[in-house]
């Protein structure tokens, strides 16, 4: 864990390093085509990374490599544009790969408009904008969100009546609040609009960390408050309580596979097959799924591969 008191650029430095020194190199056009799937570092991406990869390969001739554990949603959508991986496991349609992008926020004239708040007005938007603003597609999405949520524990959440995100109002100040390594930075539902909109004294410290050690250390009071992602099952594992975004500070966040354009020439049928799994991913079903990998300590791609064989995706 670190302090956030000079993060800023931190992302950016992020995103060039793991391009420069994590991922292969650039393609020739002569190279046999091999799609890369790229995945940030936590459980569900990584597990629907693994359930692409067996859905092309069994249905095509075409190898899939997973390249997993990208730092962040700037760092898959970078490599994404340069071509580094084909297809983003996942992309979120009110995040920084979606509405969010920078590219995408050109176009929008009112982020704060109520219709931003609609998640098939936030689909179809990015569905119609990012094939010329971003170069890819998207697949429709699996079915089930995965948003910010603002998290206390169970003691904390009944001793001082926290139920909603307003309810920390005049409280901030002398708690510590834990994010994952994007969020200080997020301009429009990052920490500061959490500040603003909710009318939050600033938190007393702000601690950055990989999501996977947010549970942990709000297990051991080392940060109060905790913004975690819904779909977490260590949400429920660890005993938290979920405060109400009541002012709606975050848009939709439908996860979708993203395709870039230059996948649809070598290998036009991808969308189709990727496309057997929308609508059919619940959040019960990746909090089960997380479960599996964040609790059981399970692998992930065997726990994509299971439940694509008992659904009958694959034998």
């Amino acid at each position: 864990m670190r302090s956030k008191k000079h993060y800023r650029g931190a992302a950016v430095l992020l995103a060039i390093l793991v391009l420069s020194l994590g991922l292969p190199g650039c393609r020739g056009e002569d190279e046999d085509p091999t799609l890369r799937v790229g995945a940030q570092n936590y459980a569900e991406v990584i597990i629907m990374a693994y359930m692409a990869e067996a859905l092309i390969e069994d249905r095509t001739d075409v190898e899939v490599e997973v390249v997993a554990r990208l730092g962040s949603a700037a760092v898959l959508d970078q490599a994404m544009q340069t071509g580094d991986v084909d297809i983003g496991s996942l992309v979120f349609t009110g995040g920084s790969t979606g509405l969010m992008h920078p590219r995408m926020l050109e176009i929008v004239e009112d982020i704060r408009d109520p219709k931003w708040r609609d998640a098939a007005t936030v689909f179809q938007f990015v569905k119609e904008h990012s094939p010329e603003a971003l170069g890819r597609i998207w697949i429709d999405p699996l079915g089930y969100e995965n948003t910010y949520a603002v998290v206390v524990k169970r003691d904390l959440a009944e001793a001082r009546g926290l139920k909603r995100i307003s309810d920390l109002k005049g409280m901030t100040g002398e708690m510590i609040i834990g994010m994952d390594d994007a969020y200080m930075d997020r301009e429009i539902d990052g920490y500061y609009p959490l500040l603003d909109l909710y009318g939050l004294d600033p938190f007393k410290d702000t601690v950055s960390m990989q999501i996977n050690l947010l549970y942990q250390a709000l297990r051991d009071d080392q940060v109060t408050v905790g913004v975690a992602y819904s779909t977490d099952a260590r949400i429920h594992a660890y005993d938290l309580v979920w405060l109400e975004d009541d002012l709606k500070l975050y848009p939709p966040f439908e996860a979708a596979y993203g395709v870039n354009l230059s996948v649809l020439d070598q290998v036009p049928e991808v969308p189709e097959i990727l496309g057997v799994l929308s609508g059919k991913i619940d959040i019960d079903t990746i909090r089960r799924l997380n479960y599996e990998v964040d609790i059981e300590q399970r692998d992930h791609k065997e726990v994509a591969l299971e439940f694509l064989k008992t659904h009958g995706y694959i034998e």
